[in-house]
């Protein structure tokens, strides 16, 4: 009988051993990739500001940046103006055009 247990405590140690190693090796290979995609994503970043360069966005005196976010290749500028209306204004970001500006009213 102790025989029989002493097999089943090798074979589950080797188990474990295997699980443990099968983790790690998985851990490590979730890091490099985090890794590679935030090195991807930082030579994109410096390939596109290099491509556009230094773009002039015109704000009307009195004017203030709220907000900024991108998305499918679009620049979006929340904008809060002088008299206390607020626009959304929407950039190409590749060229730094203006593609449209969004007036926000409010409702009477």
């Amino acid at each position: 009988m102790t025989q029989h247990w002493t097999e089943n405590s090798t074979r589950l140690k080797l188990l474990v051993g295997g699980m443990t190693t099968l983790l790690v090796i998985g851990l490590i290979l979730l890091v490099v990739g985090i890794a590679r995609t935030s090195k991807e994503l930082t030579e994109q970043s410096e390939q596109l500001a290099a491509k556009i360069g230094d773009v002039p966005v015109k704000m009307a005196p009195g004017d203030t940046l709220i907000n900024l976010s991108a998305d499918n290749g679009k620049l979006y500028l929340a904008i809060r103006h002088g008299d206390g209306t607020q626009s959304v204004l929407v950039l190409d970001a590749k060229n730094g055009k203006q593609l449209g500006r969004l007036e926000l009213e409010t409702s009477p």
